[in-house]
């Protein structure tokens, strides 16, 4: 999933600074791995920043269990 948004980590680098991880479509095509970082400030807002929803394998078992 490198390249298409720098990913909001939950990681602080600074105070009221966050990192961000992956690259983004906007940057050059090497900047696009998973051990790309920026970091940037926490109001920063942008068109090429987004972040990904996770779970937890178990979790989700069950939630489908329901």
């Amino acid at each position: 999933m490198c390249g298409n948004v720098w990913e909001w980590c939950l990681t602080d680098t600074k105070p009221g600074r966050h990192e961000l991880k992956g690259g983004a479509w906007t940057g050059p095509f090497t900047r696009a791995t998973p051990s790309s970082f920026n970091d940037v400030s926490a109001t920063m807002r942008d068109d090429d920043t987004g972040f990904r929803c996770a779970v937890a394998a178990d979790a989700l078992e069950e939630l489908l269990r329901r």
